[in-house]
């Protein structure tokens, strides 16, 4: 299958999802007792595409295939930087120019502590997503003002009393997310916070987002 076609597959299948980050990084999936490194094509907050490192193991798309249990199976990966780690579910295998791509969709993401969010290390892209965050007992509405791959900063529909370093519970319906993340930095005479995740869990079945 030509390149560009898998290419264009994976944005049909993903025609819900933020927009994708170009990201020069690499990391490994497990299987069993075996490691298999890849390097990012691109990547968004709802899945990414890889390359396979180690093609040598996996010479067709079939073997690929049953050595990983086929399609919408569970794979655990683990991304170097940003450093990410958890479970994603198989969505696509394609051989493009000798090399095996695979995409995968986010099922939980855990995120290292210590993420350095706002240093603009990481792309940051203005993209508009509505969602809730939980503090307290109480849910308060927001819309993100740009989004990146471990954080968000978000403008409050209304007043919220929280403090720099709270952890807190959020929801992004558009993305079926919920999950946890951590107050990084406060504007509150423009009701503007800084989120960054600490965990994701994305609550949908794979190629429905």
């Amino acid at each position: 299958m030509h390149g560009l076609f898998v290419l264009q597959f994976w944005e049909s299948a993903m025609n819900d999802r933020l927009e994708r980050f170009d990201h020069n990084a690499s990391g490994c999936i497990t299987m069993g007792g075996k490691e298999l490194f890849f390097k990012l094509k691109d990547m968004s907050l709802t899945g990414f595409l890889a390359e396979l490192d180690d093609n040598f193991f996996l010479k067709s798309k079939t073997e690929c295939n049953a050595e990983l249990a086929g399609l919408g199976c569970d794979i655990r990966f683990h991304i170097f930087s940003p450093e990410m780690s958890g479970i994603a579910k198989l969505v696509l295998v394609e051989p493009v120019r000798e090399r095996l791509l695979i995409a995968l969709q986010f099922s939980v993401i855990n995120f290292a502590t210590g993420f350095k969010v706002f240093k603009r290390c990481l792309p940051r892209k203005e993209i508009p997503v509505n969602g809730r965050l939980f503090w307290q007992d109480q849910c308060y509405d927001f819309k993100s003002e740009d989004v990146s791959l471990n954080g968000l900063s978000v403008k409050m529909a209304s007043q919220c009393s929280v403090t720099g370093g709270e952890l807190i519970s959020i929801e992004l319906p558009r993305l079926c997310v919920s999950g946890s993340a951590r107050v990084k930095w406060l504007m509150p005479e423009a009701s503007k916070l800084g989120l960054a995740y600490s965990r994701l869990i994305y609550n949908r079945e794979p190629n429905n987002q």
